[in-house]
């Protein structure tokens, strides 16, 4: 059976967003008190298409999310060293990767991926080692964020000095494929207040910090 498993890289630091970007409240559905980003990414996924969803983070951030653990979800402690960046996230998280399942790769500081957008990159993606072993959205001839790829495809994690996951896809050659959406919250990247009161309204907030 081909499950579908979701990354969230969520090890950063976000200096220059003045705080952690897995514990920056985003707002929930109507109702409800507004949760990390971190976990609202990993309620997408559950609620789209993802059977699994591991959370990779920093020790603190772990604790931190402790909380919010449902069926489904992992919190995974990030040790890698900080050179790697998310890479080193990357290779913490495919340890709980089967060769056969489905992975949606997924920075913490983009929007939550819509379900339609993850629907159309998994429709795309090759099984068992056919081609393409990933993929990737594209906007406006740009490509974007989740990626997906098959579970063998992210074996180079598990050997020392991993490489980004850009240089990864881009060394896939012709079995990488972009998939051209019309989406285009697949572009952005929340680094900065400014960028973060885009979508929230208000200056961002975190977790903890008496909000």
């Amino acid at each position: 059976m081909t499950n579908t498993v979701s990354i969230v890289l969520a090890a950063g630091k976000g200096m220059r967003l003045g705080g952690p970007k897995a514990l920056l409240l985003w707002p929930g559905p109507p109702g409800q008190k507004p949760r990390p980003l971190a976990i609202a990414h990993a309620e997408a996924r559950l609620s789209a298409e993802s059977s699994r969803v591991v959370v990779v983070a920093r020790k603190p951030i772990v604790q931190a999310l402790i909380p919010f653990v449902r069926p489904g979800l992992d919190l995974l402690v990030s040790d890698a060293d900080d050179e790697l960046g998310p890479a080193g996230s990357i290779a913490t998280a495919v340890q709980r990767i089967a060769a056969n399942d489905r992975v949606l790769v997924c920075p913490v500081d983009t929007l939550p991926a819509r379900g339609a957008t993850t629907a159309a990159l998994l429709g795309a993606l090759g099984a068992d080692g056919a081609p393409p072993l990933a993929t990737r959205p594209r906007h406006g001839g740009r490509a974007g964020h989740p990626v997906a790829l098959q579970g063998h495809a992210l074996d180079r994690y598990r050997q020392p000095n991993p490489p980004p996951l850009r240089d990864h896809v881009h060394a896939l050659g012709a079995d990488l494929r972009d998939v051209d959406v019309d989406d285009a919250d697949v572009l952005v990247d929340i680094n900065t207040p400014a960028e973060a009161m885009r979508y929230l309204r208000a200056p961002p907030t975190f977790l903890g910090d008496g909000t």
